[in-house]
């Protein structure tokens, strides 16, 4: 078989530059959001900032939100926690131990908060745009559940989901209010919600007590 059947074809060099300046306009509405905020932003600004032309934006970009859709999935990557050491963390719970597995994740949130704070304005304002935006399921809480499956400490998945649900909800409401520049005592968080996470899961692994069995009442 002739050697280039199995070559991989490499993208050509205008594909590398079209992509290339549609990063820099990615990279250029996170500072002028930042600066102005969503709303505030303009088209003619953005492409400035990306050393490119409005004409260019619209060769990559409908309309200003559709960069809201590019951030959310930058902001993605920085979620990608190892859910599987939690889960394994969870069948056998202390406290210190989660503590520092939600410490950890906190490193995050700085990068992220920059990308999902326009996110967030713009679901506010606009509802049809916060249902495309903001998925149902919380940020974590799917690969949760599945490690929480694999690792036996949910029987099933609706249990899972339900419980990587309530494990989820206090860090994104906590990162919310990051991402808009309010206060977050991250320290005190990590050992309450580590708390809480605890005892959740040491009352899910509780095993039933088992109970002598019940004598049949004799006969006279």
């Amino acid at each position: 078989m002739p050697p280039y059947r199995n070559a991989v074809a490499t993208p050509s060099l205008r594909a590398r530059q079209k992509a290339a300046t549609r990063e820099l306009i990615v990279d250029a509405a996170v500072l002028v959001f930042t600066d102005r905020g969503y709303e505030d932003s303009r088209i003619d600004e953005i492409a400035a900032r990306a050393g490119t032309s409005r004409a260019t934006f619209y060769l990559h970009f409908r309309r200003k939100s559709d960069l809201l859709f590019e951030l959310a999935r930058r902001a993605e990557h920085y979620f990608e926690s190892d859910y599987r050491e939690l889960a394994d963390l969870l069948r056998d719970p202390e406290v210190e131990e989660i503590r520092c597995w939600i410490a950890r994740g906190f490193g995050c949130w700085v990068a992220a908060a920059a990308l999902m704070r326009p996110v967030f304005e713009a679901a506010d304002r606009d509802r049809h745009l916060a249902n495309q935006l903001l998925p149902d399921v919380l940020p974590g809480a799917r690969p949760l559940a599945r490690a929480l499956v694999d690792a036996a400490v949910c029987p099933d998945e609706s249990t899972s989901e339900a419980m990587a649900m309530v494990f989820m909800a206090p860090l994104f409401v906590a990162f919310r209010r990051r991402a808009f520049g309010r206060p977050i005592d991250e320290d005190r968080l990590a050992v309450l919600v580590a708390q809480s996470w605890n005892a959740l899961a040491v009352e899910h692994l509780r095993k039933p007590t088992s109970l002598s069995p019940v004598e049949e009442p004799r006969g006279p």
